[in-house]
């Protein structure tokens, strides 16, 4: 538990001094917004949403472990005395916490510039945005390893990440659209069931894979 926290620590202390990561994702999420506002795409608002949310979990995801290629940093996290999991783990929470605070600003705008109000139900929205990106999250930050030292890697992970995430995007589009016409959590049981289900395969994955992919 010291080893994970202590990467989670790491990981949001850079990004705290930085300010790279958040804006930018941010930025990308706002523009695609206002271009599909400005498209007409405002009877597509839950899919333009989640587009948005994929998109630039893409580019983040892509950048989270180019720090660690800094000085071979990865190399020594791998070589220290703890589960190679933790990283991933740590790493995962952390790209999680980023990702929720792009969603709060991706949110408010998405509610202005699609004329969508507050849900009936808030917590079932609530919900599908958390099982949702942490599904998006998991899945991308063990692809984000495997292309890392890719020169390419900011355009290979999307080509990776969007065909993987199709059934998770599917359900939660329809999660979403389902909520916001008013209808409650159990009009998207299935649904949930699927982000749900998506969420712990790629928890789990990595428990067997992670160590490969980060020792190769």
């Amino acid at each position: 538990m010291r080893a994970l926290l202590a990467i989670l620590r790491k990981d949001l202390t850079i990004e705290g001094r930085a300010r790279e990561l958040a804006p930018s994702m941010a930025v990308l999420a706002l523009l695609l917004l206002t271009a599909g506002s400005a498209s007409g795409m405002v009877n597509a608002a839950p899919a333009m949403l989640w587009i948005t949310l994929l998109v630039a979990a893409s580019l983040g995801l892509a950048r989270s472990f180019h720090q660690e290629l800094d000085q071979d940093q990865l190399s020594a996290l791998v070589l220290a005395p703890i589960n190679p999991v933790l990283i991933y783990v740590g790493k995962g929470i952390a790209n999680l916490l980023v990702m929720i605070a792009v969603e709060g600003v991706t949110l408010f705008a998405f509610t202005i510039l699609y004329n969508v109000g507050v849900p009936r139900e808030p917590g079932a929205l609530a919900l599908v945005l958390l099982l949702g990106t942490a599904g998006i999250v998991m899945l991308g930050t063990l692809l984000g390893a495997m292309v890392a030292v890719a020169r390419t890697r900011e355009v290979l992970l999307p080509v990776l990440l969007l065909p993987l995430a199709v059934p998770l995007l599917v359900a939660a589009v329809r999660a979403t659209e389902k909520v916001l016409a008013g209808q409650g959590i159990a009009a998207v049981s299935s649904e949930v069931g699927v982000l749900a289900s998506f969420a712990l395969l790629f928890g789990a994955a990595p428990v067997v894979l992670f160590e490969f992919v980060v020792r190769e």
